[in-house]
Parts: structure tokens; sequence; C-alpha cells
């Protein structure tokens, strides 16, 4: 029998094998209340400091692996990948969390040369339409080991791979891809930083696709560079394409028509990887231009350069790489619901980097939660909002904003039961409001749980 594709805790950490039964109580008991107070401290969550204090002991023991929670979810997402009939996308980027001001903070590594902190690395995987199932993997990086001044930029770039910062790329990549079924349409995305030869030789060694926006004009093993060359074909067609309001530009949302093109090129390996007997002499790619030819008056025009090693033989499946990559700006939001859209893992208090990554790790788990109901709203309105809520919670939530008690028959939708939340945390009931955004469902979670833990206080009887 199928699970349900949710996050609710006891499904998600089922098999969770964390210690004694009391651990994993304990551990559970800690997601929950990170859950209904994200962004709080360990010491707001708790009811008392005494419970406070025996979850910082918890994380502190070491004898135990607190991986367990990341490889328990991993498996979980690799379920949700296997339910479902959409391509797989899955994701990579790199956040910075800033912790120069926790000087408190043992084992503090540094971001940069000016501040103190950790890199994030993640890979969370996504349907093609935009529903978040899970990360995969995430990484954690310092900039402790800075690079020999002695080196030139030719012996600094000349380095295996595995020597460089950059080798994140391949490592989250081959992690994220334990276990994943060989029969799964999967697509690997990346911005401009992932435009990396070994990186892309390793998708394709284990027979994926790869879609990263380019960052080199490569050389062809015809001699002639990508870049320079797409632009001169004949544009191919047209797409008509939706851009969001940018408010740091202060540019309105408006539509766009972009032409486009795409060519197959064989890419050649870079000179100083001639050696290297693992890695393929070229790849064979197919890059797509998409641009933006009459914007409007002082506005810069959009323009894509994107290489996959996927075929492309029509306009349409041209169009299809466009959309995968618009997908990319989820992680984005992912990141904005890790450090400052609720979770605040840059105010995370704890003393060391070992209690603060594993927290980072649940807040992650949290933030796909929040996202995942966020648009399944979106792509799915009519499903039950059971995939989120127990009887209980939805019928409470019900309550809550109609102060009524007869209460559907049927569970009522995910669309309506976000719609309820987004009207707890914004405290409005306009019918006129746009679809809500990921902070506003953040705080109507945050008032809804808060509310929860009191509905007995409040002489509420729900039938469940």
């Amino acid at each position: 029998m199928k699970k349900k594709n949710n996050f609710i805790i006891e499904d998600e950490f089922e098999f969770l094998k964390i210690g004694t039964l009391h651990n994993k109580k304990r551990v559970l008991g800690i997601i929950s209340n990170m859950i209904q107070n994200p962004g709080k401290s360990i010491l707001s969550q708790s009811s008392s400091r005494s419970e406070a204090k025996a979850a910082y002991q918890f994380f502190n023991n070491e004898n135990l692996d607190m991986d367990e929670i990341h490889r328990v979810h991993h498996f979980r997402t690799l379920e949700r990948i296997a339910e479902t009939d959409s391509p797989i996308l899955v994701i990579q980027d790199t956040t910075y969390v800033n912790y120069h001001s926790k000087s408190k903070k043992a084992d503090l590594g540094k971001m940069s040369a000016y501040a103190k902190g950790v890199k994030i690395h993640s890979s969370i995987a996504t349907t093609q339409e935009g529903l978040n199932l899970g990360v995969l993997n995430q990484l954690s990086l310092s900039s402790d080991s800075t690079d020999d001044a002695s080196l030139s930029e030719y012996q600094l770039r000349s380095r295996e791979i595995e020597d460089k910062e950059s080798y994140r790329w391949i490592e989250s990549f081959n992690e994220s891809m334990f276990l994943m079924p060989t029969d799964i349409d999967l697509t690997v995305i990346s911005d401009r930083e992932g435009d990396i030869y070994e990186y892309m030789s390793a998708v394709v060694a284990r027979k994926r696709y790869f879609l990263t926006r380019i960052a080199q004009n490569r050389m062809t093993i015809d001699n002639e560079k990508i870049l320079s060359s797409i632009v001169k074909e004949k544009y191919q067609g047209e797409v008509n394409v939706h851009i969001p309001r940018n408010s740091n530009k202060n540019q309105k949302a408006r539509e766009a028509t972009l032409e486009l093109r795409y060519k197959q090129y064989e890419v050649k390996c870079p000179v100083r990887l001639a050696s290297n007997k693992n890695i393929p002499n070229s790849i064979s790619v197919w890059v797509v231009h998409a641009r933006e030819a009459n914007p409007p008056a002082g506005v810069e025009g959009l323009e894509w350069f994107l290489m996959t090693n996927r075929p492309i033989s029509n306009l349409e499946e041209a169009v299809q790489q466009l959309k995968n990559y618009s997908q990319r700006w989820k992680i984005e939001r992912f990141h904005f619901v890790l450090k400052t859209g609720g979770c605040n893992i840059e105010q995370i208090q704890a003393r060391t980097m070992k209690v603060t990554l594993s927290l980072i790790m649940i807040y992650s788990i949290i933030s796909v939660f929040i996202m995942n109901m966020t648009y399944a709203a979106r792509l799915n309105p009519d499903k039950p909002c059971t995939d989120f809520f127990e009887e209980e919670e939805w019928k409470f939530l019900y309550w809550a904003v109609y102060k009524r008690t007869d209460f559907p028959e049927k569970p009522i939708s995910i669309k309506e039961a976000v719609k309820l939340v987004a009207w707890i945390g914004s405290g409005k009931r306009s019918p006129s409001d746009g679809e809500p955004g990921l902070k506003l469902i953040w705080k109507g979670l945050e008032k809804f749980y808060f509310l929860l833990g009191f509905k007995d206080y409040m002489k509420l009887t729900v039938q469940v």
C-alpha cells in the first residue's frame, strides 16, 4: 500500500532509529516543538528550562547519530519520488549562514575573510510542476582552508576537483543519487556555479541529465565557442513568459516574448584535464538561448544561456528546459524560509556547530513542509488537507476561523486549509487576496499551533 505524500511527524520519522524508544520520542517531541514554533530558540519552544536543557543535552550526546534524521528523511523523499508520475528535478545551491555575532559558538568556521559562519549546500527534489518532495542531501562547508597565496591562478585552477570547494557540486549530486531508482526521469539543475566540466561528467557517468546556466564560453571539438555560435543562429520560435514583480528594481510584473534558439554541440574537455583518464574527451550538449528582443524602455531584457545533455529535437522540448530551469528559484525560496522567512537559522543559540548543523537539518525539513503545503494548494487545490493536517487539526483550524462546530462531513481541501492558515497569519479575510506566500503561511502556522495548544482551555469539544 502506498504511503501518503505527507510530512506529518509520525509518518515522516516512523522508522527513525536513534538509540532507545525514549530517545525517539524525545527527538519527535523536539521536532514537533520546532514545527509549532519555527524561528524561536529551543528555550522559547520548550515548556520549561529543564525541558530546554534536556533538549540541548540530547543533541550534544556523542553516542547519538543525528545523521539518522537526514537518512530517514532521504528515504521518505525517495518514496515520494517513486510515487509521483512527474519527471523529477534535483536543484542544488549554496547559501551562507552568518554566525559572526555568535562569538561563543565553538568550532565556528569562516564564510569569507571577513565573516564567520558556515556554507550550507543543499539538494532538494521537486516535481516538474514545482511541488517540493524533500531534501536529498545537505553539506556544510567553511572557508578555513584558504588558498595558498604562493600558487598562481593557473595552478589553483589546475588542482584536482577534490581539492577545490567546487567539489561540493559533485559530492552533493553523488550523495543525492544514493538508492535513487534508475528508471526515474531526473534532471539535476544548477546555476552558473555548476558550469564545471568534472561535475557535468559525473552526471553523464551516472546516466542522468544536467541543466545548468552557462558561465563559460566553452570550446567545441570543431574549435568554435558555444556562446559565440548560438547567438548567430536564426531563432527557431518564440515563447511568452510571465515576469514577476521586481521590488528591488521597482519594476512591475509583465509579460515578455522571448526568441528561442537551440543547437547541439560537442564541447571539448578543458586542457587542464586532458591527462585525467576518468574524464571524457568531450560531452554532447544542447545549448538553449532565450532572449527578449524588445524589452520595455528602460528595462534590461531577459537573456538566458542554458546547457543540458538531454537531447532537444524540437521547440517544445527547448521550451521545457526553460520551464525546468525556472523551477530553480524554489531553492531560493527554500533558503528564504530557512534563513529569514520563518526558521531563522542564523539566530540558533547552540554553542557547538555539531548541534547547530543538526538543528539546520531539522529546520530544512520543516522548510520543505511549509513550502510543500504552500505550493500544494496552488498545484493540487482540490486534494484533501489530510496530507498535512490530522482530523483534529483541520477541524480546529475550521473552528478557529469560522467559529463553527458544524464541520464538513469530508476534510476540507488543501486550498481552503492554506487560505484559513493565511487568514490566521494576517488577521484579514479579504476574498480578493491573492495566493498566500511562504512567510504568511509560516506566521499562520505559528499562530495556529499556539492556539491548538490551548484548545482544551477554550472549552472547545471537537468530535474526532
